[in-house]
């Protein structure tokens, strides 16, 4: 696995909101994009939505989304293959270190963020 990495400074968040009528999903990632190389990581994964379910890790490269390279898509087009009707899936390709996998991702209904919004609480000891 890839340690050391230019700073990632565009990141695209695909867990959140959606309008309840459509039901739209997604996979239940957060993904970010390295803007020296273009390369796009997982950044995190919400326990127990697809993502996890597939198998994705932290630090995978994603590589391609259903067949198309990512490097030459914008977020635009990045949120427009991985969101879909939800029980449809999306195949991408993603490099863990030396490896390259192929998986198949279900698409989960998106989180409604007023709805699960929990207030965040910080300790701090001395």
């Amino acid at each position: 696995m890839r340690v050391a990495r230019a700073p990632l400074l565009a990141s695209f968040l695909f867990v959140g909101l959606a309008c309840a009528a459509e039901q739209k999903g997604s996979i239940g990632a957060v993904l970010s994009r390295d803007n020296d190389t273009g390369a796009l990581y997982v950044r995190d994964l919400s326990p127990g939505l697809s993502a996890e379910r597939a198998g994705l890790l932290p630090g995978d490269e994603l590589v391609m989304i259903e067949g198309r390279y990512v490097r030459d898509l914008d977020a635009k087009e990045i949120r427009a293959l991985l969101r879909g009707d939800v029980g449809t899936s999306v195949r991408l390709t993603i490099v863990r270190g030396e490896e390259v996998r192929r998986v198949r991702v279900e698409r989960r209904a998106l989180l409604d963020a007023k709805k699960e919004e929990r207030p965040r609480t910080e300790t701090i000891t001395e």
